[in-house]
């Protein structure tokens, strides 16, 4: 009996020690790691309201300057043009409002026998004083260049505003005097072959900014400090493309430390020039309702009716319904262009 008595206790402490073992190699990894986990940093929770961009100022009137001589705004809308003219209602109300008429060209139409391609156009234009050419889906025949050539020779004012190129749109070769050749077929909201008949052009991409951006990474601002760009610091381009000057063309608004989406290059670009009566800026949103008082859009669009009710344009030019000397359309009708009078 005192054998199988020793023998009960010797096996309970053998269990006891297997036991205490197993737990002491358990322990270790759970230690370690405890260890671990209270010498982690102690990280900050993320700041979401960092992401919010300031809030852009968005008042002030839109206001063109009056005149005993009432002028004629004529806004083009023949050819596919992306902007009609209740997007830029602000423009159109600032105008008329000042006593000057705004008419809508609304076709190419059905120009005489024997006519050019582009007569009826340019019949629109020799009663106006000033054109406003924004967004064209198609692209301007050889006559309606000539004709808003021989517009702006005598003193009309043009004012070509564009949008990024459209994705998909094909090229071909046009001469842009001082620059390198290139441009569209279908225009892609912009107006290639007519810019570049007066030194400018427009972009191949959309410029962005990823610090600095009204909670849009593409809505950049631009500032100058004359003529168009008077008292505009941070005008709100929503979707900006640059524009490159050539010849007599000068940047008259900048974007700056904005990057170009089809090379990714940052620095400053130019988005407006003017080469004498012509006016080309590289972004439409800034004329549209919404838009048009955001930041200092007011001054900016306020600064551009004034550029298209200034000019001192000569009557009856393009004569003949197209570029001087060429033969056109008819004096004295719209050849088949439709208008309408805001």
């Amino acid at each position: 009996m005192r054998v199988r008595e020793v023998a009960r206790p010797a096996g309970v402490v053998a269990v006891v020690a297997a036991v205490v073992v197993a737990a002491a190699f358990a322990g270790g990894p759970l230690l370690d790691a405890q260890s671990q986990s209270s010498d982690a940093p102690d990280a900050p929770a993320y700041d979401t309201n960092a992401l919010v961009a300031e809030p852009v100022e968005d008042g002030g009137d839109v206001t063109a300057p009056e005149s005993d001589d009432s002028k004629v705004v004529v806004v083009d809308v023949s050819h596919g043009n992306g902007v009609s003219e209740d997007a830029i209602q602000p423009l159109v109300d600032a105008l008329v409002a000042a006593g000057h008429e705004v008419r809508v060209s609304g076709g190419s139409g059905t120009s005489s026998i024997g006519a050019k391609p582009g007569a009826a156009f340019n019949e629109t234009l020799r009663g106006a004083d000033a054109l406003v050419v924004a967004s064209p889906a198609t692209a301007y025949t050889p006559n309606e260049v000539a004709g808003v050539e021989a517009f702006e020779d005598a003193g009309g004012r043009v004012l070509l505003a564009a949008e990024p190129p459209a994705t998909g749109t094909s090229t071909s070769t046009v001469s842009i005097p001082g620059l390198s050749s290139g441009g569209t077929t279908s225009a892609g909201g912009q107006p290639t072959n007519l810019a570049s008949a007066f030194g400018v052009s427009f972009g191949d991409g959309y410029l962005y900014d990823m610090a600095e951006n009204a909670n849009n990474f593409r809505a950049v601002y631009g500032g100058g400090d004359s003529g168009v760009a008077e008292g505009v610091g941070d005008a709100v381009l929503q979707d900006a493309t640059p524009v490159t000057t050539g010849g007599d063309a000068e940047a008259v608004l900048s974007a700056s430390d904005v990057s170009l989406s089809s090379t990714r290059d940052a620095g400053t670009y130019a988005v407006a020039a003017r080469n004498g009566n012509v006016l080309a800026v590289g972004d439409t949103d800034f004329m549209t309702s919404g838009v048009a008082t955001a930041g200092d859009n007011d001054a900016l669009l306020s600064n551009v009716a004034a550029f298209l009710v200034t000019g001192d344009k000569e009557a009856g030019a393009p004569s003949n319904g197209g570029a001087a000397g060429q033969p056109g359309g008819q004096p004295g009708g719209t050849n088949g262009s439709t208008f309408a009078t805001v």
